[in-house]
């Protein structure tokens, strides 16, 4: 992603967005009786790091936002140690085929057999209100992209639903 873009997105996730679980039926607060409270958790761009009171073995990285375990983009993380269970809760959203090629390849290497990935996708909106919208490239999440990633690095989609209406929730499993 461009210099210009990570500044764009920078300076939104920094100054300007706030994370709000109540609105998303499936991604949202449902995820604390969906995960098991033992569960060794990545979350992939916690923002506030919000869920990390509800789960003690809970790590969460974020580029933009000091509240995360560790400031750092997800294509640079190396795990500290193994986890079971990644959520992506609107993270995986910005770029090209070729930037979520690379994100997704990173997840199939840090993920072992059976650990499970709860997604918020972005279907390519543009419904932030920031300054530079028009300069940053929504990936077009559809259910089509869910098989195509899961099928080409060894995920199995089991499950995949509108949330809020305007994102998807899915749940990739390693096979």
């Amino acid at each position: 992603m461009s210099l210009m873009k990570t500044s764009i997105l920078n300076n939104y996730f920094r100054n300007n967005w706030k994370p709000n679980y109540d609105k998303f039926k499936y991604s949202g607060w449902t995820l604390l009786d969906k995960i098991d409270k033992d569960a060794h958790i990545l979350d992939i761009g916690c923002g506030y790091n919000d869920l990390k009171k509800h789960f003690p073995n809970l790590y969460g990285i974020d580029p933009y936002n000091s509240n995360s375990d560790q400031e750092i983009a997800f294509e640079d993380y190396k795990p500290h140690k193994q986890f079971d269970v990644f959520l992506a809760l609107g993270s995986l959203n910005f770029g090209t085929q070729k930037d979520l090629d690379k994100q997704i390849k990173h997840l199939y290497d840090i993920t072992k057999k059976n650990d499970i990935i709860y997604w918020r996708q972005n279907p390519g909106l543009t419904d932030h209100p920031w300054q530079g919208v028009e300069e940053i490239v929504f990936f077009p999440w559809s259910e089509k992209w869910n098989v195509h990633y899961c099928d080409k690095y060894g995920f199995e989609l089991k499950e995949m639903k509108q949330d809020n209406g305007n994102r998807l929730y899915s749940e990739w499993i390693r096979k």
